[in-house]
């Protein structure tokens, strides 16, 4: 059979910087007036302004009031109201038209909640992102009020006060929500929307990444060595098809790697040095007596290996005269984070940890080494298996991740299902520069 491939260069330019993107940078409240200027929140505090005699009105009279859609004079923003019963308390919705429909997880949504039986209000829900994840609960506390944030489903901060009552905020607008708060919360980070230039440049990157997927063949243990020759990784002997063989997870992600290191250096990685153990960095003694007969670190050696050659061959120098760190690319400070040393975080709070993480590392790739406590003489920590995540914002700021895993493309979700209890050590790449993938072979 032959088979034809349409092989793609990428050619991305490199974007000036005199540190690396994941330079740490220390934090300060912001002047809130001039980020309002940059990033703003859909607003429909006019509509609610308007309706203040319906919302505080006697529930008799709430609960009879129909659907209806309003748009607001200063903004031009449509607006939906309506109310909905559930259990003992019932709600007033005000949502933003979001091309041409009212969705409930939208940026600037307002959810006021009423208790059923009396009446009282019981909370107000804010979403400050289009992800129903993403939202703000403002509860009553006396002549005070109290907040609660959540980010893509994670709580990130608790019973943050308001100086003002529960009532106040029934009209006022968001903006104002956020500059009595500024001061505690990282709304900058919280509100974020991405570097466009860098977010543009990872987009590309995927959509190469999905073009060529199809094309790639699995194999265990599979990978390319550094002249491209589809080899065994466990000894370097050639797959039966060196020319057109697969990767295993390890493999795949070279693959990707190579894609920044080939155009630096004329060579791919090579794999010996990719194997190199970190006994001095990693481990500990009951882990050492089983490095040859199970390997638990594998997968963050190999994930760390990678990521110290791309800077080495980056920064220009060559790897004798001057060795970088092997830790140096983990991913250890994140705002709402504690890393734990060689374990990482927890895989079920992936989506917070990168959107959180891109506040610091913008347009940044990462590989990951999933981890668990495996085993039972002895139970070990073992990492078992890699994966490539390039989180981004789409054009209107929506955050996305895409996952690419063993030849294919996955998701968030489905890491979540699979290894809902276990931890995943991400090391970063700079996705600045040449990318190109290898060539997967051509059979005439």
């Amino acid at each position: 059979m032959t088979r034809h491939f349409l092989f793609n260069t990428v050619i991305l330019f490199l974007i000036p910087a005199v540190c690396p993107l994941w330079a740490e940078n220390s934090y300060s409240a912001p002047d809130l007036s001039l980020f309002f200027d940059i990033h703003t929140v859909e607003e429909n505090y006019e509509y609610r302004q308007r309706l203040k005699s319906l919302i505080t009105a006697p529930k008799e009279e709430v609960l009879k009031a129909p659907s209806r859609i309003f748009t607001q004079g200063l903004t031009a923003q449509r607006v939906k109201f309506r109310v909905e019963t559930r259990g003992n308390s019932f709600y007033l919705l005000f949502l933003n038209e979001k091309n041409r429909v009212f969705p409930i997880a939208g940026r600037g949504n307002y959810i006021i909640k009423r208790g059923l039986e009396m009446g009282e209000f019981k909370q107000i829900k804010i979403f400050y992102r289009n992800d129903p994840g993403s939202f703000i609960r403002i509860f009553p506390a006396g002549e005070r009020s109290e907040m609660d944030v959540f980010l893509f489903g994670k709580s990130v901060y608790n019973k943050t006060i308001l100086p003002l009552p529960l009532e106040n905020f029934l009209t006022l607008s968001f903006s104002r929500v956020i500059a009595l708060s500024g001061s505690v919360l990282k709304w900058p980070l919280l509100l974020m929307r991405g570097d466009r230039e860098l977010d543009r440049r990872i987009e590309d990157i995927i959509s190469l990444l999905r073009a060529r997927l199809p094309f790639l063949e699995d194999t265990d243990d599979g990978a390319q060595d550094s002249e491209g020759s589809f080899v065994l990784i466990k000894n370097g002997v050639k797959q039966e098809d060196a020319v057109n063989g697969g990767f295993n997870c390890s493999g795949f992600t070279k693959w990707i790697t190579d894609g920044f290191y080939y155009p630096l250096t004329g060579s791919y990685l090579d794999i010996e040095r990719l194997k190199v153990k970190h006994l001095d960095f990693r481990g500990n003694r009951w882990s050492l007596p089983y490095e040859e007969e199970r390997d638990p670190y594998f997968g963050l050696d190999w994930s760390r290996n990678l990521a110290v050659n791309l800077i080495t061959a980056q920064s220009g120098a060559k790897e004798q005269q001057s060795p970088v760190d092997p830790e140096s690319a983990d991913l250890r400070r994140v705002d709402f984070f504690s890393y734990i040393e060689d374990v990482g975080y927890p895989v079920a709070d992936l989506e917070t940890l990168l959107f959180a993480a891109a506040f610091r590392n913008p347009g940044i790739v990462y590989l990951g080494s999933i981890n668990s406590e495996y085993g039972k003489k002895p139970r070990l920590r073992q990492h078992f298996h890699i994966v490539v995540l390039l989180p981004y914002f789409t054009a209107n700021g929506d955050f996305r991740i895409a996952v690419m895993e063993r030849n294919s493309e996955s998701s968030i979700a489905s890491l979540i299902k699979r290894y809902p209890a276990d931890f995943i050590h991400l090391v970063r790449l700079d996705a600045r520069g040449v990318f190109q993938p290898p060539p997967e072979g051509v059979v005439e």
